[in-house]
């Protein structure tokens, strides 16, 4: 004996009214396609002339900047871009469609703006193409294309104020094909925005902005619109103080230190080179850490090659002290017996020790002084 519910018979009508609204909803679509995207033709624009252009937008969601490479004057970066476009061709009424308000298209079927490049992209992909993807078409003949971009574009790089140095970098977005793709670009729906910005463990995005500019192009004689998105970098400088510049200023307070040490010890002269030689063994250790540019020449590179050729004049000056100590040791027994005659002044390795000492202080101050004066302005 079947026994029937009133659950069970309440929800067997709800599955049957769900159906029908999915196959009430799946018919209107279907006219959708018929009536408005199918007769669409992808190879004619939706526009004439100049005077009847099509306005595009671009929003670039910066997701991370992965590498600031300094040799090659490149930063290496991964977007979110959106573009969007009008073409009226493709409006409908969502009331004669079951509400529906925006259709899922491939681009291929349809009209897409292929003339958008990057102008300072050095990689392979410089321009936005839809090709083979899916693009949003919404009743008010709105077009929507959302892609994912691995970006290496050009940068000037100044390392000269190195490790507080900051970088101004910026994608040039642009229509490589001005007369013939009359594109232009929608300051008002374009954005530059940081929701999926993930952190770089060398670098701080401190400021980010969108501008249009004129762009003069030689090829089509013609001046057009630009879409430029930049962002300024700045380093983090904590691991670099403590790993590279602390150590430099130690070392090159103990070369004061050569000139403490007693001369009879015999230590003098091995001191200084030993100093020395760890200078020489520290450099080649962060030579891989310093920027490389060719250009520019950081003043920290010019502080620590200062500290190694002061290092290396220590060693010469205490060879010079050594000398000046154990020639007149020989001589002190020699006195003058005229004790009328004045005594002459006497250089001796004590004096010079004193003397050279305020001397590699002094260089040791200004090269320091130098190096922050310049790289904090």
């Amino acid at each position: 004996m079947n026994i029937k519910t009133p659950g069970m018979e309440i929800s067997f009508v709800l599955v049957l009214v769900t159906t029908g609204l999915d196959l009430l909803e799946a018919s209107n679509r279907t006219q959708l396609f018929k009536n408005i995207i199918n007769r669409m033709d992808p190879d004619i624009a939706p526009f004439e002339s100049a005077t009847t252009g099509t306005y595009v937008s671009i929003t670039l969601n910066i997701m991370g900047i992965s590498d600031i490479n300094e040799k090659q004057q490149t930063i290496s970066g991964t977007y979110w871009v959106i573009i969007g476009w009008g073409d009226l061709r493709m409006r409908w009424d969502p009331l004669m469609y079951g509400n529906i308000t925006s259709v899922q298209v491939k681009a291929n079927k349809i009209w897409t703006p292929t003339s958008i490049c990057i102008f300072n992209e050095i990689g392979n992909d410089k321009c936005i193409n839809a090709k083979e993807n899916q693009v949003t078409v919404y009743h008010m003949g709105h077009v929507s294309y959302v892609t994912y971009m691995d970006s290496v574009s050009q940068c000037r790089i100044d390392v000269s104020t190195y490790p507080y140095d900051s970088q101004l970098c910026s994608l040039y977005f642009g229509n490589v094909n001005p007369n013939t793709e009359f594109i232009w670009f929608n300051g008002q729906f374009s954005d530059f925005r940081l929701d999926y910005l993930q952190p770089n463990e060398v670098w701080d995005l401190k400021n980010h902005t969108i501008e249009f500019v004129d762009f003069y192009d030689p090829l089509s004689q013609a001046t057009q619109k630009q879409v430029h998105f930049h962002v300024l970098m700045e380093r983090k400088s904590f691991y670099v103080v403590i790993s590279t510049i602390l150590p430099v200023i130690i070392l090159s307070i103990l070369n004061l230190f050569c000139f403490v040490v007693p001369i009879d010890s015999g230590e003098k002269m091995g001191f200084a080179m030993a100093i020395f030689l760890t200078f020489a063994v520290f450099l080649t250790i962060i030579n891989d850490s310093m920027p490389k540019s060719s250009e520019i020449v950081p003043y920290f590179t010019i502080y620590l090659i200062s500290q190694v050729v002061i290092s290396g004049l220590v060693i010469v000056l205490e060879a010079f002290v050594l000398l000046i100590h154990f020639h007149f040791s020989t001589n002190t027994q020699e006195q003058d017996e005229d004790e009328k005659q004045p005594k002459r002044f006497k250089i001796t390795g004590a004096l010079l020790d004193i003397v050279f000492f305020f001397l590699v202080l002094f260089g040791n101050v200004f090269s320091l002084l130098y190096y922050f004066l310049n790289v904090t302005n």
